[in-house]
């Protein structure tokens, strides 16, 4: 009699433990907050870098879960952002391809309650929650005052621009040719091409240019990738008359080139991949409830042999 007793007591005792502890068990734990990254086609050495920052930032943020994902190309961002707003991330980091065709379905994203990030291209449309960018506008005039004085006032040059039209191009564009217009209206802008964001393009628009155009005093590209491949078709043509090119990014490559003084790429209007860190760090502020800015635009800089030293280690 006195085992069934202690049998009872010991049930007595065990079953609000095992309530309690199954309550523990089948009660949901917080969801973890989901982060998607669509990022452009990482088919030049700024892309890449910026791939390579944003992988070493979300490392640092376990606690969410982050899918992060290179575009093949526009089709291919534009699909990845419609995978991306079906599965309803709590933030999102764009770095449009085109920020004119792919504001419709970053717009839709942000309606939808997706906390929505552009980084460095802009879309057309303030329907984001934060953009953080370089100074392209920036870059274009500082890049203007550069070739305005080193041509000293008079000249004709040719202008490969990046993606003609899309919002990064045109601020770079307005920049520049607002600036020249202003500050040195004897110079002309001859040719345009369209170096887009590398060698193949550059090349490629160059050699399109140069049998039209015997003289040319400069180029000026919005790339320093497309910088190599024009300089390439320039040599080719064993063209004497163009006395030197410009070029935007900060590609070591370049950078290496100011080191020795090269005499002829001689300056690039230059933000870094860097950027990626802000973005990442953006993303977790907001999903954390701290107060941001909504535009947040980081310095660009005209780096030559005379300053390169000191953005070195920024090159990519």
């Amino acid at each position: 009699m006195r085992k069934l007793v202690l049998i009872a007591l010991i049930i007595m005792l065990l079953v609000p433990l095992s309530v309690f502890a199954g309550g523990g068990r089948d009660r949901a734990a917080p969801a973890q907050q989901r982060i998607g990254v669509a990022l452009s086609p990482a088919n030049n050495a700024w892309h890449i870098r910026m791939r390579a920052v944003i992988d070493e930032a979300v490392a640092r943020y376990p606690e969410y879960h982050w899918t992060v994902r290179n575009a093949t190309n526009l089709a291919d961002q534009q699909a990845m952002l419609e995978v991306f707003r079906n599965e309803r991330f709590d933030a999102m980091i764009v770095i449009p391809m085109d920020g004119r065709a792919l504001s419709p379905i970053i717009e839709q994203i942000f309606f939808d309650g997706t906390h929505t990030i552009i980084l460095n291209r802009a879309i057309v449309s303030q329907n984001y929650t934060a953009f953080i960018t370089g100074d392209n506008f920036g870059g274009g005039a500082n890049m203007a005052r550069f070739v305005g004085q080193r041509l000293n006032g008079r000249g004709q040059i040719a202008y490969l621009r990046s993606m003609t039209g899309t919002p990064i191009d045109m601020d770079r564009y307005n920049g520049f040719t607002s600036t020249l217009a202003r500050e040195f209206p004897d110079i002309r802008i001859i040719a345009q091409g369209d170096g887009e964001f590398n060698r193949e393009a550059g090349l490629r628009a160059m050699t399109n240019i140069l049998p039209g155009f015997p003289h040319i005093d400069a180029v000026v590209t919005h790339d320093d990738e497309a910088v190599m491949g024009a300089i390439t078709a320039i040599q080719n043509a064993g063209r004497r008359d163009i006395q030197f090119i410009t070029g935007f990014g900060g590609v070591r490559a370049a950078y290496e080139m100011f080191q020795r003084n090269d005499p002829f790429f001689v300056a690039s209007s230059s933000y870094w991949p860097t950027m990626g860190f802000d973005a990442v760090e953006m993303a977790v502020r907001i999903l954390r409830g701290i107060p941001f800015p909504k535009d947040t635009v980081i310095s660009s800089h005209v780096v030559t042999a005379q300053n390169v030293a000191q953005f070195m280690n920024d090159a990519y």
